[in-house]
């Protein structure tokens, strides 16, 4: 039964990060967001790591695979509905320092990178978080 309740969880937090991404498009490649999705407190009692994995397979079979930005805003978004304290990150590369450095996002629970394995606190500026 505990498992049900967590897959519908992680479903619904799916389905709103989903919508959560859908609508800060702007339509021409940039983003609009007036309002993050707060922490909702009834945190599930599993480890985050395995929550990104189940939202990852909620995100390909919905959305599929997204950029790098805009899997971080889901993923914030879905951490956030079932109750993790997800940060958004954006960070320009170290090297090179005049353009064109590119640019990476990623998401932290607890100071933690969660999203990604490359190694974004080394090698990435951090210039917004949220």
């Amino acid at each position: 039964m505990k498992r049900e309740r967590v897959s519908v969880m992680v479903r619904a937090a799916a389905m709103e990060a989903r919508d959560f991404l859908e609508s800060i498009r702007d339509g021409v490649g940039a983003y609009r967001i007036e309002s993050w999705p707060q922490v909702i407190p009834d945190r599930l009692a599993r480890r985050v790591g395995d929550v990104v994995a189940s939202l990852r397979v909620e995100q390909r079979t919905s959305v599929g695979f997204l950029d790098p930005v805009e899997d971080a805003l889901y993923m914030t978004a879905g951490l956030r509905r079932l109750g993790f304290p997800a940060s958004f990150h954006l960070g320009r590369e170290t090297v090179p320092t005049t353009p064109p450095a590119g640019f990476y996002a990623w998401v932290e629970c607890d100071g933690e990178v969660v999203s990604t394995s490359l190694p974004v606190k080394e090698t990435y500026l951090e210039v917004y978080r949220a």
